[in-house]
């Protein structure tokens, strides 16, 4: 995928929550994970709508998990 502006904005607002005190050990965990699926996304070079979505989900579902409970 080429470089993206909207996925390279949330890979920082990602690094830069990790990057902040006061988190617990499982929301750093949560948090890196995302950063993960994000940045596989942004090496994959065509990605497919599914593959998106997909990703889009799983970073969301995580993150949504973690800072609600």
């Amino acid at each position: 995928m080429k470089r993206n502006k909207d996925l390279q904005f949330c890979i920082e607002q990602l690094c830069s929550l990790l990057n902040r005190s006061g988190l617990g050990p499982e929301q750093k965990r949560v948090l890196e994970t995302a950063l993960v699926e994000l940045k596989r996304l942004r090496r994959n070079a065509n990605p497919t709508k599914q593959q998106v979505y997909l990703a889009v989900r799983r970073v969301a579902d995580a993150l949504l998990k973690s800072f609600t409970n």
